[in-house]
Parts: structure tokens; C-alpha cells; sequence
């Protein structure tokens, strides 16, 4: 067994062999820990027991992803609120296009209603006049006689019992001067008459002259008769 020799103690050619066998050994070390290690990305390798330290964003990188997440958010829902707010828009014109179609129909409508109206409360008020007062009948008659020329014929007068007697009373005289036929014709309405001579006629009955009335206004009986 070889004692062991203090390193201070050896020769200068035992201390280069030692030297040389160390480093070696260290170097036959080294290149099995390398062939043993993982290789990594540029064909350097890694100790398997060296730790990969954690990359952790910064606070600037943290602050920069909340804003591009902001913005990117913002602009999605600002698209989404005006394309909301595009068809509200569209919506609301429909509506209002629809409540303006109605507004004017309910217009017209009630327009019709009221003109309907006062014709008849003014038709009313004709008859209600007359039956006060049948003298204004007399003045329809003379214009009814005086359209005909009488120099010929026999012209005839109808006209509803109750108005015959009053037309006696104060044209009596005159139509019997001109060889007019009074004629008493109770399928006619109070107020009115009708005068014939041979082919010609003037109807001037009440419905008659009623309608030429309302016709002057823009007014048809049809219409009238339509409404409730």
C-alpha cells in the first residue's frame, strides 16, 4: 500500500502527472455532462438541472394589453351601439311614417263626418224653414213658370196638396191669366213643384234642387248616401 505523499513533498514531474490526470478527468466530465444534457433552440445545450427562469410580463407590458383590450372592446361596442341605434332610427320612422298615414286618415275621416253633417243640419234647417214659413215657396215657383214660354199649350203645375192651396192663394190670378193648370201631386215632397209643358219640363222639387246644391260644393248625393 503506497503512503500518501504531501503534494508540497512531490517532485516537479509527480506534480505535472497529477495536474494532467485532474484536468482530464474534468474534462472527460464535462464532456459527458454535455452529450447527457437536453439541447435547446441554436444547438446549445442544457444542464437538466439548470432551471429556465420564468419570463413575467412588465407593468408596461401589463398596461399596454389593457389598453389594446380596451380599445378593442370600445370599438365593438360602438359598432353594436350604432348599428342598435340604426335600426331604432329605422324603427322609429317606420312608426312615425305609419302614425302620420293614420293621423291623416283620421283627419279626413272625421272631416268627412262633419261636412256629411252640416249638409244634412242644413238640409234639416230647409225643410224646418219652410214648414214655418211656405211663402218661401212662391219665389220657386215664379222662377220655375217664367223658364217656359207659355204663349203655347197648356202648361201644368205640380205640386204637393198643402203647397196647391197656398199657391192659389197668391198666384192664383197670374197662372190663371196664362192658362196654368195647377196640379195637385202628393208624391211630392212639401216645397217644391214641377212644371210640364208639352215635351219640356223644370224640376224643381225639393231632393232636386237639394242636390244641385250640395253638387255646387263639390258634394255627390252618393257620397252622402254612403255615409252613416
Amino acid at each position: 500500500m503506497t503512503g500518501f505523499v504531501p503534494k508540497e513533498k512531490l517532485t516537479a514531474y509527480q506534480r505535472w502527472e497529477v495536474a494532467a490526470f485532474d484536468e482530464a478527468e474534468q474534462t472527460a466530465l464535462q464532456a459527458a455532462k454535455a452529450a447527457s444534457a437536453p439541447s435547446v433552440s441554436g444547438g446549445e445545450r442544457v444542464d437538466p438541472g439548470e432551471k429556465i427562469p420564468l419570463v413575467l410580463p412588465t407593468a408596461a407590458d401589463i398596461e399596454r394589453m389593457h389598453i389594446e383590450a380596451h380599445q378593442q372592446g370600445y370599438a365593438a361596442g360602438h359598432e353594436e351601439g350604432l348599428a342598435q341605434a340604426r335600426l331604432s332610427a329605422t324603427r322609429i320612422d317606420a312608426l312615425m311614417t305609419s302614425l302620420d298615414q293614420s293621423l291623416r286618415a283620421l283627419d279626413q275621416h272625421v272631416a268627412d263626418q262633419l261636412l256629411a253633417t252640416s249638409v244634412e243640419i242644413a238640409e234639416q234647417m230647409l225643410r224646418q224653414s219652410l214648414r214655418i214659413k211656405p211663402e218661401l215657396l212662391l219665389p220657386v215657383v215664379k222662377e220655375a213658370i217664367a223658364t217656359l214660354h207659355t204663349h203655347l199649350g197648356h202648361p201644368a203645375l205640380f205640386a204637393h196638396p198643402d203647397d196647391a192651396a197656398l199657391i192659389r192663394s197668391h198666384l192664383g190670378d197670374q197662372l190663371a191669366h196664362n192658362n196654368w193648370r195647377i196640379i195637385e201631386d202628393s208624391t211630392l215632397t212639401p216645397g217644391g213643384c214641377r212644371v210640364e209643358l208639352g215635351a219640356s219640363e223644370v224640376d224643381a222639387t225639393m231632393e232636386t234642387r237639394w242636390r244641385r246644391v250640395i253638387e255646387s260644393i263639390g258634394i255627390s248625393q252618393e257620397w252622402l248616401s254612403d255615409k252613416p
